[in-house]
């Protein structure tokens, strides 16, 4: 009894183990482990296979940054707008680890532009980690909106001002980026950039006619954040800016 019961026990383990792990496509990719991709690929294994995440092996390859990998997937007709479990694209992750060559490649391959994750999130949204701006004129030239917003209101510009890329706020802004957009708290690009101390890209925004006075939904203003969080030189440009404006 015991012994049937111990062979029962272990059968269902196996079958448990079996349902958690990923195909070997997968583990591959996941490893990095080049020849072993190019091996199941050409021994016939499902190139869009995906994680217990529900991402691709293409997605698990970008999000790793193993873009060696994602060419080759690409090259056996991956499928380019696969979302994982949360929403997120190929192209998404492609832009937001600034790889530029893949993210040419993946347009090519007819990647939807307009794709948005769980929070709304576009990968013009997403923005790269670096200051890649022309990641940002790539989306753009394929037809992203510079003003579409996710869930909480935020645009490119408020994220790319947030994150001190003066360059993609340079490109944002020359692609007509609204400079006076708000986010669903009240929060503009300048104030976002002031918070966080990024003295250059405050000075374009307010080059560019950002709204100093502006205050967000708890009366806050883009002086009052470079002030609260100690950015002198900022809040002296914010006040010499604003002895200006009308």
């Amino acid at each position: 009894m015991t012994r049937q019961l111990l062979k029962i026990i272990t059968g269902l383990l196996f079958v448990m183990l079996a349902g958690c792990s990923n195909p070997p496509l997968i583990d591959a990719v996941d490893n990095g482990d080049v020849e072993a991709v190019n091996t199941l690929l050409n021994g016939g294994a499902a190139v869009d296979a995906l994680n217990k995440s529900d991402a691709s092996a293409l997605s698990v390859a970008i999000r790793k940054g193993y873009v060696d990998i994602a060419y080759l997937l690409l090259a056996k007709n991956a499928d380019v707008n696969l979302r994982d479990d949360v929403g997120v694209t190929a192209i998404m992750l492609a832009t937001s680890g600034a790889h530029p060559g893949l993210v040419r490649s993946l347009l090519d391959k007819g990647a939807d532009i307009k794709a948005r994750d769980r929070m709304g999130n576009t990968a013009l949204i997403i923005m790269p980690l670096r200051d890649e701006p022309a990641i940002i004129q790539m989306l753009i030239d394929h037809g992203a909106d510079v003003n579409e917003r996710n869930n909480n209101g935020l645009d490119a510009l408020m994220v790319a001002a947030f994150l001190g890329h003066i360059h993609i706020v340079d490109t944002l802004l020359d692609n007509h980026a609204d400079v006076h957009a708000r986010a669903n708290d009240g929060q503009t690009a300048l104030m976002r950039a002031a918070r966080q101390g990024h003295r250059d890209v405050v000075q374009r925004l307010i080059k560019e006619g950002a709204d100093i006075s502006a205050q967000n939904s708890h009366g806050d203003t883009a002086l009052t954040w470079a002030q609260k969080y100690n950015h002198h030189e900022v809040a002296q440009l914010l006040q010499a800016a604003q002895s200006e404006q009308p």
